[in-house]
């Protein structure tokens, strides 16, 4: 993990050292999370949804490559129920907030003067920010970790240079349980949404 981190930050550090142009960005949208693992105790999606802003910054000498750090904020939330026969005898509430903070390295291809398409990965770093998901599960929780890892990719598109559509998965890369430090349990993410360029 801390290798994965080296890399991203020298890789931003080279990359900024280059004349380069910048857009801000802002937007939010739909997210959902799972988890997987030869340990994964939880067989359950927590849907949610993001909004935060990133920094879009263009390379001259590097035609089409961009890299966007930004800051997210996430909310996860569901509700469980427990029935026998119709009858409902346990409902359990759970909830998390996270602050994300992607590093993509992007590539765009225009395919028409207004329209481009990009294709982007790099890791995600998400902060526990509150929510009764992170208490232990035998204190009514969900037993995660304040702190997690992963590694993004996915899809856009751009028109005029002003608003985007996006399409994409974080791999789930450290572990997420507390309830036991050697548990193989990762937090996998899907996420679709919109954002505006300025």
């Amino acid at each position: 993990m801390k290798k994965i981190i080296v890399a991203a930050v020298a890789a931003a550090m080279m990359l900024s050292a280059t004349n380069a142009s910048a857009q801000y960005v802002a937007g939010g949208g739909f997210v959902n999370s799972t988890f997987s693992g030869k340990d994964n105790y939880l067989d359950l999606s927590l849907p949610g949804f993001y909004v935060g802003v990133g920094y879009d910054i263009a390379f001259s000498s590097l035609e089409g490559l961009t890299f966007e750090p930004g800051a997210y904020f996430m909310h996860f939330g569901k509700k469980v129920s427990s029935s026998i026969a119709g009858f409902v005898i346990d409902e359990r509430s759970y909830h998390s907030n996270y602050i994300s903070i992607p590093l993509d390295i992007k590539y765009s291809y225009e395919i028409t003067p207004v329209i481009k398409v990009t294709g982007y990965t790099g890791p995600r770093f998400n902060i526990g920010l509150g929510g009764n998901a992170f208490k232990k599960v035998e204190k009514g929780g969900l037993g995660l970790s304040l702190f997690d890892a992963q590694w993004g990719f996915g899809v856009s598109g751009t028109y005029a240079d002003a608003v985007r559509l996006s399409l994409g998965y974080d791999l789930g890369m450290s572990k997420v349980s507390k309830e036991n430090s050697d548990f193989k349990m990762r937090r996998n993410s899907l996420h679709i949404g919109v954002a505006f360029l300025f």
